[in-house]
């Protein structure tokens, strides 16, 4: 459960004031269907940056959606930002894939009608929209600039088994937490800490809305960067820099390149509806402190939970370990205490079921001192590559083999056919003067090949023309479409 953080003031000086122009709301197409967004038409034909906010109700009504805008756009136009906020119209979530189609989409469409800084797009959550912050800095990383989540809590990101830190390295991203739920935030704070998810954590009261502008406008997105990392399980989203998935196949396996997932746990729960309790309880057992609306399960609140499938529970903290520790789901018998007299109730711990458990992940560097492009990927069948005039002529390798030498820019595409040409490894002289985490990973493949730990990577690959050369001398290097 996300509660609303009314602790955590979105402050602006005059936030009553009306608007300064008209706002409009708009509707864009998404694969879900028309989404609608808010915003205010920009003023100057120079580009300018882009503020998205993402609201924290799920539920906000269109006169809730115009509070958001009229707390935040004093600040936004003193500095002459730009500022759109997606609206869910109670649907969904900004953390679930449609949110972010959703968020992708109201980007596009704007961006194509008024005058945006593309290096410059900034994502600011509150609340409920704090878990989408991280969610699309994981599935579309190309956009952001920075990002601040105002409170929420990160779990809910995480448990989408969708969260992965390699795709958001680079990104600003401040998490503005709560400081007196610093325990009940601490599970999610560690994992995104394991898995060396790039965020930067601090206690907060309130923020006024110029503080958070005023962090995010010392940073900006790099227009080409050299080095490239995405990982999914899905081809609905992808990384629109100058490297892109364009097939799958999770029987290439490359353990050199490892998973860069937030680990979510089994996320085991028990099945009784549904039910809340403080992670810090100190015990004997855990109290039931929340129940959902219109609640008709068995727990009442205040109801302690003092033993699972004959376990003693002996605090919030041994809870949580007994289900992290479960392996299936399974029939289960809980004693509970109300009040003084002792319950026992048949229930069942259900371990859901995860999405994209199997995943594929891309590295690509361009080393100019040598000219090359170094690729390491597992579970890509199909790579795109747009290589700018700059770096041409340029040598790709992939996987620690060297496929080619594109002469001009262009699209190059890298693929792995069932059957097709060897290529020649990488070498003597060419294998020397590549450094960084692609070379020590390619180097690795060539080495791991014969062994088996990379199968099929890159031994039958081959690198042919795009069917439609395209260049990718633009801002930030994307590909088009």
């Amino acid at each position: 459960m996300i509660r609303a953080f009314a602790w955590l003031c979105l402050l602006v000086t005059s936030v009553l004031w009306p608007l300064a122009g008209e706002t409009v709301m708009s509707r864009v197409s998404t694969p879900d269907g028309e989404r609608s967004y808010l915003y205010e038409p920009a003023t100057t034909k120079s580009q300018s940056p882009l503020l998205v906010f993402l609201h924290g109700d799920t539920r906000a009504s269109k006169e809730k959606l115009l509070d958001y805008a009229r707390q935040w756009e004093p600040a936004v136009n003193a500095v002459g930002w730009q500022l759109v906020l997606p609206w869910t119209e109670g649907k969904f979530g900004f953390h679930s894939d449609e949110g972010i189609r959703t968020i992708e989409a109201v980007v596009a469409d704007y961006c194509n009608r008024f005058p945006v800084d593309r290096r410059r797009i900034y994502l600011v959550g509150h609340g409920d929209g704090a878990p989408g912050v991280f969610t699309a800095l994981s599935r579309i990383p190309d956009l952001w600039a920075g990002a601040v989540a105002i409170g929420g809590d990160a779990n809910l990101a995480i448990e989408s088994n969708r969260l992965f830190a390699g795709n958001a390295a680079g990104i600003p991203l401040l998490w503005l937490y709560e400081e007196d739920r610093a325990g009940v935030l601490r599970l999610a704070m560690n994992r995104l800490k394991e898995a060396q998810f790039p965020a930067q954590f601090e206690a907060a009261k309130e923020l006024r809305a110029e503080q958070a502008i005023r962090w995010l406008s010392s940073h900006q997105s790099v227009a080409l960067p050299t080095t490239v990392d995405y990982e999914t399980g899905t081809l609905s989203f992808r990384s629109k820099r100058w490297v892109k998935i364009r097939d799958l196949d999770f029987s290439l396996r490359n353990d050199v390149l490892a998973s860069t997932r937030v680990d979510p746990g089994n996320g085991a729960f028990l099945r009784l509806g549904g039910f809340g309790y403080d992670p810090e309880g100190t015990g004997p057992g855990v109290p039931v402190k929340w129940l959902p609306e219109a609640y008709k399960g068995p727990l009442q609140l205040e109801d302690i939970i003092v033993s699972i499938g004959g376990a003693m529970v002996q605090d919030a903290a041994h809870y949580a370990e007994l289900m992290e520790a479960q392996k299936e789901s399974r029939d289960v018998g809980i004693i509970l205490m109300r009040g003084a007299k002792r319950m026992r109730i048949e229930t069942r711990i259900v371990i859901p079921q995860r999405d994209e458990m199997e995943t594929a992940r891309i590295l690509a560097e361009y080393l100019p001192d040598t000219k090359e492009i170094l690729v390491v990927s597992r579970g890509v069948r199909q790579a795109e590559l747009q290589i700018p005039a700059n770096w041409a002529p340029v040598r790709v390798n992939w996987n620690g083999i060297e496929l080619a030498t594109a002469p001009r820019s262009g699209c190059l595409l890298l693929v792995v056919p069932s059957s097709g040409a060897t290529a020649k490894p990488a070498t003597g002289a060419e294998g020397q003067g590549m450094g960084n985490r692609t070379r020590d990973a390619a180097a690795s493949a060539v080495t791991d090949a014969t062994g088996g730990r990379v199968k099929d990577a890159a031994g039958a690959a081959v690198a042919v023309p795009c069917e439609n050369r395209v260049s990718v001398d633009g801002a930030r290097g994307r590909i088009p479409g």
